[in-house]
């Protein structure tokens, strides 16, 4: 989530430095040159190494910028490639220092990085797709003194109502053909980039050595990508989504079964569960989907973003009305989704359900209009299957 993350909560500041020559810079092994933990100080010693750590293509690049952009256009602006190391959670809810990322990005040359630097800057700064999801996002320049060079600084704060708000501070510059970030995220802007600096300058010596040859180290093991299935511990999502008793009317199971948490609306999700059914009765189409997330303020999060991301992703063709769930309980928020695309128009019922580290999330499906009692009851049915796996 290295400045483009889904809620952009992290970031922070470095240096420029000459240009090595491009014989030099032609050797950089990328997974070399992002901070290992033995690095990072007593501020990272105790943060995890992240399973979005490694390898940042065009393409994963392209998803998690702010803006819309697209893995070929990154591959014109001259992105070869990129390498990550991420440290922490941004939703850890501590004090302090909560995620520390070191990144490195590839361009084809200096022309290149210098383009891609402004590029990156630009969507530091768009912040409209996150305010659809409803995300309050601001932003502010920072300036430390005695940073030469092309670069940029910014200070960032997520929030969404009546949760606690994600600070972190975000930097990049320009070395030769290479791009390179810190970033910071903890509980105050303050902390964030109190950090800053003293990473900066260890990822700025750690690319010195790397352009001239002299960087002998390993790469970073990575920890293995999560693998489908139920979490360590805790209640098993499968038994906590809907049944096919709970649609009736001749209802039938589409799909069932754990996805890959990186496929997840949450992708550092510790385990996802999809469920789609069919019936001839109130909801034609159901999908469900219930996740664990690593803390309780991260499945909060997610939980309000959930309940506008449909909508968002239709752009100005769909018509939100929201529908109070007061009385239902685990935290449930719904809506009713009017979508019309191409002429013809489609139905959709929302509810978000949360509970501790669980996520329960739903989609209603239909061509006849849904009523807001319609929407209570579904979300009545969800709750009672989420409490009784508890």
């Amino acid at each position: 989530m290295v400045r483009r993350g889904f809620v952009a909560a992290a970031f922070a500041a470095v240096v420029l430095v000459p240009a090595a020559a491009a014989s030099s810079a032609s050797q950089v092994q990328l997974a070399l040159v992002p901070l290992p933990k033995s690095t990072l100080g007593p501020a990272g010693h105790s943060l995890p190494l992240a399973r979005d750590s490694g390898v940042v293509s065009n393409a994963e690049a392209a998803s998690e910028a702010t803006a819309s952009v697209t893995a070929a256009q990154l591959t014109r602006l001259g992105r070869v490639s990129g390498y990550l190391l991420d440290y922490g959670n941004p939703f850890g809810g501590a004090a302090g220092v909560t995620e520390i990322q070191t990144a490195i990005e590839r361009y084809r040359n200096a022309a290149d990085a210098r383009k891609g630097l402004d590029f990156w800057r630009r969507d530091e700064l768009n912040s409209s797709s996150l305010k659809t999801l409803g995300i309050d996002f601001s932003v502010k320049a920072l300036r430390p003194s005695g940073i030469p060079g092309p670069h940029w600084v910014y200070a960032g704060t997520a929030t969404i109502k009546g949760l606690k708000p994600i600070h972190g501070v975000d930097a990049e510059f320009e070395q030769g053909q290479y791009l390179l970030d810190v970033s910071v995220s903890a509980g105050s802007t303050s902390a964030a980039a109190q950090l800053v600096p003293t990473v900066a300058r260890r990822l700025y010596q750690r690319m010195r050595l790397a352009l001239a040859g002299r960087l002998h180290a390993s790469p970073v093991k990575l920890p293995r990508p999560l693998q489908p299935g139920p979490p360590a511990h805790g209640p098993k999502p499968a038994g906590l989504v809907l049944t096919t008793a709970d649609l009736g009317s001749r209802a039938t199971v589409v799909r069932n079964t754990y996805s890959k948490p990186k496929d997840a609306l949450d992708q550092n999700a510790l385990s996802v569960y999809d469920l789609t059914m069919t019936s001839s009765g109130t909801f034609r189409f159901l999908s469900q989907e219930v996740l664990v997330g690593g803390t309780q303020t991260e499945v909060r999060y997610f939980a309000a973003i959930a309940v506008s991301a449909l909508a968002a992703g239709f752009g100005g063709k769909a018509h939100v009305t929201p529908v109070s769930l007061s009385g239902v309980g685990d935290n449930a928020r719904g809506e009713l989704v009017k979508v019309a695309v191409n002429g013809r128009t489609a139905y959709e019922a929302v509810v978000v359900l949360s509970r501790g580290s669980y996520l329960d999330f739903l989609v209603g499906a239909s061509s006849s209009p849904f009523t807001a009692a319609e929407v209570r009851n579904l979300a009545q049915l969800a709750a009672k299957r989420l409490d009784a796996g508890f």
